[in-house]
C-alpha cells in the first residue's frame, strides 16, 4: 500500500505508535493500582469498624447472636468503607500507591 506524500504527516510511525500504546499501557496499569489500595483500604476499614461493633456489643452484654439484621448491617459497613476510601478515605490507600508506583515504573523502564 503506498501513502500519498501529501498525507504522510497524517499517519504515525510505527514507533509513534509503540510509544502512544507503552504509554496507555501504564496508564492503564497505574489506574488497576489505585483501584487495587483502594479497595485495600476499604476492606481494612470494613474490618475494623465491624471489630469495633463487636466490641462495643461486647461491653454492652449483648452477644454476636442477637443480631437478627448482622448480614445486612456487615454490608453497610463494607458498602459504607469502600465509598469512603473511593473518596479519598485516611489518605492510607494514597501512602502504599505512592510506595507500590516506584515498582511499577521501574518495570515499565526495564528493557523487555
Amino acid at each position: 500500500m503506498e501513502i500519498d506524500p501529501k498525507f504522510a504527516p497524517f499517519v504515525p510511525s510505527t514507533a509513534a505508535i509503540a510509544r502512544v500504546s507503552e504509554s496507555l499501557k501504564g496508564e492503564k496499569d497505574r489506574e488497576k493500582l489505585k483501584e487495587a489500595c483502594q479497595q485495600f483500604e476499604s476492606i481494612l476499614l470494613a474490618e475494623l469498624w465491624k471489630k469495633m461493633n463487636a466490641d462495643a456489643r461486647r461491653i454492652s452484654g449483648r452477644s454476636d447472636s442477637d443480631r437478627a439484621f448482622g448480614p445486612l448491617e456487615d454490608l453497610a459497613v463494607e458498602m459504607s468503607a469502600e465509598q469512603l476510601a473511593r473518596e479519598g478515605g485516611t489518605g492510607m490507600w494514597r501512602m502504599l500507591y505512592d510506595s507500590l508506583v516506584v515498582q511499577l515504573e521501574r518495570q515499565e523502564k526495564e528493557p523487555r
